[in-house]
């Protein structure tokens, strides 16, 4: 039997839109990239109605269901009832979860004595045909019923990335159907210039996702076909050789880590995003000395130590000053290697020569005095121009690092 996977995602406030759904994004990435094929997804009310009809239509399929939401101790929290009434079973507390609910309610009570130690054994409560997955982060236990192929997560992002590994196994041993899945991330092509170098292959489909700068590309072998799959990556592979990373910032994290390096920003179009960009990565204090935030001219010139003269000859977003705001954090700031960003995020400002989307960026090796800037164009507006002017610089540095090519790799090409 081939076998897919159905998502039910319950909650009033998703769909009346108080809250953004995060999970459906989760759920779909993490089957798509193993190979599983997601058969639909489907929002909710928390309407009892609505849930079990839902529940019942798809299990007549056969196909395994993963319901998320509902496993919380207010009334509204209908999943294990409703499991309850559809399987004729009725419900238990899971020992390690109601341990933990009654340790976390005793300290609570203490400063709230009128909770009710009944209301929060709620979330601990499992049919007793299931087979609870355990719930690291929160209270609410998961649910496996084994009879239905059927799966209940609570709704918090959190509580479910760390229950995933529990329910793969669970998944794996059903043994859903299952494609070969290849995805390769291109950074710095376009969409269309990327599918125009694209072969079209019989048994294989493609399908692509933006990145902030650059494509995602999926290939799932269809009709048995993986020969074909394999052929098409491997094309993809060595055209793109420079510009296929995961992460380029993650690996530029690693490099300078390994080689002792420090880096620092000179920022002025993207505001600080490159600095906040980073220091989102935990343990970049070893390598990150600071970022400077020069917006206006005269933050420039004190901070960085751009000469007045250049910034009334040359602009502000120009070649030159890039150059300069590079080698003044580098300097002002002590470090190996500088990333500088100056350009017109728009809506105004623009002109003829620069108009909107204009961006110069400034790699500065101090230890060989190598200098690189380049001017990039982004008429993306003020937020995907800022994002696609801070990936593109990592991965110019990722690529500055691992030594490639610097006439034949995009975007490096563009730097002199």
């Amino acid at each position: 039997m081939k076998r897919g996977i159905r998502l039910c995602i319950t909650g009033s406030e998703i769909m009346n839109g108080f809250v953004l759904d995060r999970n459906t994004q989760f759920f779909a990435s993490e089957l798509y990239g193993r190979g599983y094929r997601l058969v639909e997804s489907r929002i909710v009310h928390d309407d009892r109605h609505q849930i079990l009809a839902t529940w019942r239509e798809w299990a007549a399929s056969g196909d395994i269901i993963i319901n998320s939401g509902g496993l919380g101790p207010t009334s509204d929290d209908l999943t294990v009832d409703l499991l309850c009434e559809w399987l004729g079973d009725q419900a238990i507390y899971e020992p390690e979860a109601e341990r933990r609910t009654r340790y976390f309610f005793e300290r609570r009570a203490r400063k709230n004595p009128a909770l009710s130690l009944e209301t929060a054994l709620r979330q601990a409560r499992i049919p007793s045909r299931a087979i609870a997955i355990q719930n690291s982060v929160g209270l609410a236990p998961g649910i496996f019923i084994p009879e239905k192929n059927f799966f209940a997560l609570p709704g918090f992002p959190e509580e479910i990335h760390a229950m995933w590994p529990q329910v793969l196994q669970h998944i794996q041993a059903l043994e859903p159907e299952k494609f070969l899945t290849t995805i390769i991330p291109v950074w710095g092509v376009g969409e269309s210039q990327l599918f125009s170098g694209i072969r079209e292959t019989p048994g294989v489909t493609v399908g692509v996702h933006a990145l902030p700068w650059g494509c995602r590309l999926f290939l799932r072998a269809e009709n048995g076909m993986p020969q074909a799959l394999e052929k098409l990556a491997a094309e993809i592979r060595s055209r793109y050789s420079a510009q296929i990373v995961e992460d380029p910032l993650v690996e530029v994290i690693a490099h300078c880590k390994k080689q002792g390096l420090k880096l620092a920003f000179a920022e002025s179009c993207t505001g600080g995003l490159a600095a906040k960009r980073l220091t989102d990565h935990p343990g970049v204090s070893a390598i990150f000395q600071g970022g400077v935030v020069g917006y206006a001219n005269s933050a420039k010139s004190t901070l960085l130590g751009v000469s007045q003269e250049l910034l009334a000859t040359h602009g502000a977003v120009s070649r030159e000053v890039a150059e300069a705001m590079a080698r003044g954090a580098a300097e002002v700031l002590s470090a190996e290697l500088a990333l500088s960003f100056t350009g017109i995020a728009g809506p105004d400002g623009g002109s003829e020569s620069k108009p909107v989307g204009t961006v110069y960026i400034g790699l500065y090796d101090r230890r060989s005095d190598d200098m690189r800037v380049a001017r990039f164009h982004f008429p993306l507006g003020r937020e995907r121009f800022r994002n696609a002017t801070v990936s593109c610089a990592f991965l110019a540095l990722w690529q500055y690092l691992c030594g490639h090519n610097t006439q034949d790799v995009f975007p490096l090409s563009e730097f002199r």
